[in-house]
């Protein structure tokens, strides 16, 4: 089973687990719970809210320098209304990184500390929800480093489940 199937095989694991544990956060966090995708860096990433949690996870397809990608965030402001329509949100969060490209050969894992600020248009009664995301990070393991390989960035959409 080669590592890009393995890989796959997680995501779509995880996809299904979130998707299968979001009733129990739906009643935690009533109204306040989505799912949806983002694209960006790394490539691919799915994207999971409920209340003051963020999760994402994601793949990096580019050849020579794939990798798995997950981050956890607790948005410390969450969906600051700008205007009817426009909302924005801060966070703090954990990420790591596999890599299992040829580029980065050395460090297999990084991770570390990141800061996602988000920029949100809500639509549809806040069914559907637009984002662009900036994630600045500094590395923490192997060693602690500013970097710009462990800079994220996002534009996706998320939809409301409860």
């Amino acid at each position: 089973m080669s590592k890009k199937t393995i890989i796959i095989f997680f995501i779509l694991f995880s996809a299904s687990a979130l998707i299968f544990i979001s009733p129990v956060f739906s009643e935690e966090f009533p109204g306040e719970t989505r799912l949806g995708v983002g694209f960006g860096m790394p490539n691919t990433v799915l994207v999971f809210q409920t209340g003051p949690y963020d999760v994402k996870v994601g793949y990096d397809f580019t050849e020579g320098s794939e990798y798995f990608f997950l981050n956890g965030s607790y948005l410390v402001i969450n969906s600051r209304p700008l205007n009817e329509i426009f909302s924005g949100s801060l966070a703090i969060g954990l990420f790591g990184k596999i890599s299992f490209g040829e580029e980065e050969e050395d460090n297999d894992f990084i991770g570390g500390l990141n800061i996602p600020i988000t920029a949100e248009a809500a639509l549809l009664d806040g069914f559907l929800e637009f984002f662009a995301t900036v994630a600045p990070a500094v590395e923490l393991f192997p060693k602690p480093m500013f970097t710009t390989r462990a800079l994220s960035w996002w534009l996706g959409f998320t939809i409301m489940l409860d």
